[in-house]
Parts: C-alpha cells; structure tokens; sequence
C-alpha cells in the first residue's frame, strides 16, 4: 500500500516509509515513554529495593503507556477520559514509587529520580487536561 490515510479529520495522505498510529503523535504518549525508558536504562540501580517496589515501579510506569495507547484507540470521550484517568493514577503511583527508590533508598542515580518525577509531572498534567 502506498499512502495510509491517518483516521484523523483533515489528515493527508502519507507514504509508508512515515506511518504513525494516532497513539504515536500524542505528546503524552511520547513523554511517557521517554520517561519508562529512562526508568529501564537504570533498572539496574533498582536492584535490591525491598520487596516489590522495582517490579512494582516498572509496572505502573508501562501501565501509563498502556493506557494513554488504549484510550487513543477508543471511539468515544468518555472511554477515552476513563483511559487517561487511569493513566493518570499509574503516574501519580510512579511519582511516589519513585521518591521513594531515589529519596529514602538513594538508589537511583544522582538528577535520574528528579528528571524522573520532572517527566512524569508533565504526563500527569497532559491526563488531568486530557481526563476532564
């Protein structure tokens, strides 16, 4: 197939070589996803946190991403606000799993916990926009 026609109002067509799924054009997805790769470039430092915080941390940082992909695909707002809302708890999750790791375990790098939470600020303030 040649061109791709987005599903979005006034889209263009696009050449396959640039395919996007409407998911992939959402800031919030793209910093989500910047913020849960940056978790998993030091997951290594998380090693040896008590019980389940890092599986725990990894869980609901993937579940943001998870969400904010679900409710781009669904149809109506309501479905989709219900998506993002739950996106929106799994941040606010992420943020206390992190300050916790970083500030009371010190096991994240030093500036990775504070650019962590500076990134998942931005996430819970693009679903709480996004949620209403």
């Amino acid at each position: 197939m040649a061109w791709l026609l987005c599903g979005v109002k006034g889209a263009t067509p696009m050449k396959n070589t640039q395919r996007t799924i409407g998911f992939q054009r959402l800031r919030v997805y793209q910093v989500a996803k910047m913020a849960l790769g940056l978790l998993v470039t030091h997951r290594g430092s998380l090693k040896g946190l008590p019980g389940e915080l890092a599986p725990q941390l990894e869980r609901a940082m993937l579940s943001i991403v998870a969400n904010i992909v679900e409710g781009a695909g669904r149809v109506s707002a309501a479905d989709q606000r219900r998506h993002y809302a739950i996106a929106r708890g799994s941040a606010n999750e992420s943020a206390g799993l992190v300050e916790i790791a970083s500030e009371v375990y010190g096991a994240l790098p030093p500036g990775v916990g504070e650019e962590l939470l500076e990134l998942l600020g931005q996430v819970w303030a693009m679903l709480t926009a996004m949620a209403r």
